[in-house]
């Protein structure tokens, strides 16, 4: 369409990966170079195993799942989180709904809630990568959005400054719920990325604690053992 060629020319396309140009009028958001380098997570990745065998931790979320190995997508993450590419957060959704729309996940959830950043991080970002992650994928998949389903209100010291069980102990009763009735419901917490899972299990903890049914979470990148290094992250 002529329109999408005048918007390639004020603001040409690039790529989602890399951050090259990708061509006008082409509607390519992966360049061919990252696309045929693509490194996604097996399906059958077990995210419970740094909680359970490595920090015996009881794990309180169904299952989940991620599109990239962190160590593939770490630079566009980087300028989707610290350097203001917003529009990133929009093709991530779509990049996930697509990778995830024949999993079930989304014919199984009721409602889509985040991971929320500090508000001291809000304030240097001036945007929740996860929450606008979280919108936009809800928008797409046609689910609820629960704006503040869950609250932080204890200000953590970055995971990645901390080893494993540290990272436990800084989230431990970091979130609440917010004034929402989750009871018996299925809910998918979104984030940008899954390295441990001590942040996302926690959410999930009061998430079961008030009463939801299932909760899964999704990711548009998985860090941790065979999948790219935790201290990056």
């Amino acid at each position: 369409m002529i329109i999408d060629y005048l918007l390639d020319f004020v603001f040409p396309p690039r790529c989602v990966i890399c951050g090259e140009l990708t061509g006008y009028g082409s509607g390519i958001k992966i360049c061919e170079k990252c696309a045929e380098n693509t490194s996604y997570v097996e399906n059958d990745w077990d995210y419970t195993f740094t909680l359970r065998n490595k920090a015996g931790k009881h794990v309180y979320f169904e299952c989940g799942k991620a599109v990239f190995k962190y160590s593939f997508v770490k630079k566009s993450i980087e300028r989707f989180k610290y350097y203001g590419a917003r529009s990133l957060g929009r093709e991530y959704a779509r990049i996930m709904f697509n990778y995830f729309e024949n999993t079930g996940i989304f014919e199984k959830a009721d409602c889509i809630v985040y991971v929320p950043i500090s508000k001291n991080r809000y304030k240097t970002r001036g945007f929740d990568q996860a929450g606008y992650l979280a919108k936009e994928l809800a928008q797409i998949s046609g689910i609820e959005f629960i704006p503040k389903g869950i609250l932080r209100h204890k200000d953590t010291v970055p995971q990645n400054k901390l080893k494993l069980h540290e990272r436990f102990e800084n989230v431990k009763d970091a979130f609440s719920i917010g004034n929402f009735n989750f009871t018996d419901r299925k809910v998918i917490i979104v984030d940008d990325i899954f390295t441990t899972g001590s942040t996302i299990n926690e959410c999930a903890r009061v998430l079961k604690k008030s009463g939801a049914k299932e909760v899964y979470f999704l990711t548009f990148a998985a860090a941790g053992e065979n999948l790219g290094s935790d201290e990056d992250v």
